[in-house]
């Protein structure tokens, strides 16, 4: 098996274990509200699955239209803080990564809006200081597991899907993937991921 030339990480829950009950308690603790008011206005609502499509491009049109469904100013910094709050690094899979930025290149692609896309060096810094190449769903107007949306990154990437490989923690992104050609891993825990890496051709 040839080694790939690019391995393509998804973010949450593999780079880092994330906690959207610790998120969502954050926020509403901002606003004033129950954490299952701001699940109810922000995500059951499909706002941020919109945001993850494309659909609020502008970091402020965002965080307008997501303090007017919680009902609360949230400013930039306030939004990262609660995010970064539910984010623990996976240093296991970090260091798995920088070894593997010695024999490939890395990116990151995430189905997320331009917040994180744009603040990743706050939000998540050891990550950031892996990562040069990170993407976010939003900048592909669809998201993952759509095949589209991976024909789309690879494209901005200038690679074809057999020289990459891709990590994620969903089953349905992972079939996603290799629909669009790619070789994915579906990361269930470390263990299987680094034995996955080596059989990639990686030395770890």
């Amino acid at each position: 098996m040839t080694r790939p030339e690019l391995v393509i990480f998804d973010m949450d829950d593999v780079l880092c274990h994330y906690d959207l009950g610790r998120r969502l308690r954050a926020l509403a603790k901002l606003a004033d509200v129950t954490a299952r008011d701001v699940r109810a206005a922000v995500w059951d609502s499909g706002f941020e699955d919109l945001a993850d499509q494309g659909g609020y491009s502008e970091i402020e049109h965002y965080l307008n239209e997501f303090s007017k469904r919680i009902g609360r100013t949230i400013t930039l910094d306030q939004w990262i803080a609660a995010r970064s709050e539910a984010m623990t690094p996976n240093h296991e899979v970090l260091a798995v990564a920088q070894k593997i930025a010695t024999q490939a290149k890395l990116a990151i692609y995430t189905n997320n809006g331009p917040v994180v896309k744009n603040h990743l060096d706050l939000l998540f810094p050891e990550a950031a200081a892996i990562f040069d190449m990170r993407f976010c769903s939003y900048e592909f107007g669809t998201k993952k597991p759509d095949p589209e949306s991976y024909r789309r990154l690879l494209k901005a990437l200038h690679r074809e899907p057999a020289q990459c490989w891709f990590i994620d923690d969903k089953k349905s992104n992972v079939e996603g993937a290799r629909i669009a050609g790619l070789r994915a891993h579906h990361y269930t825990g470390f263990a299987k991921f680094a034995s996955e890496a080596a059989a990639q051709g990686f030395e770890l």
